[in-house]
């Protein structure tokens, strides 16, 4: 009775095991398509600002001004991306499957915020260029 108790209890630890580590996957799959799907983005932004910084030659105090406050929130779309990627490779390196799926959680969530702050940006580029 002791023994098939011992092999039940640890059929349950196993099992319960196997889905945290299940989750934590999932998450980091999750996460890491964020990065993907952002990261051309990111990218794209370098151009942007680039003919952001041509419009500004020669313009006006208003449109300079707008032209700084954009090239400002690519700048920081930016930033906050490559400071995201640096922590997600940390994440991805925790052995603790627990503490694991705590950071994918919140790098998942911060990069959602990055997403729309990087669409942001680029939008409000796309826009002053036109």
């Amino acid at each position: 009775m002791k023994k098939s108790l011992i092999l039940f209890l640890s059929i349950i630890v196993l099992s319960c095991s196997n889905k945290l580590a299940e989750e934590a996957e999932k998450l980091k799959k999750e996460t890491f398509a964020l990065h993907d799907e952002v990261m051309p983005a990111t990218m794209a932004l370098g151009d942007l600002k680039d003919g952001i910084t041509k419009k500004m030659e020669g313009a006006d105090s208003t449109v300079k001004a707008k032209a700084l406050e954009i090239s400002n929130e690519i700048t920081k779309a930016d930033e906050e991306m490559m400071n995201w990627m640096e922590k997600l490779g940390e994440a991805d390196k925790v052995e603790n499957v627990e503490e694991k799926i705590k950071k994918m959680t919140d790098l998942k969530s911060e990069g959602e915020k990055i997403k729309q702050m990087t669409a942001d940006a680029r939008k409000k580029a796309e826009e002053f260029l036109k």
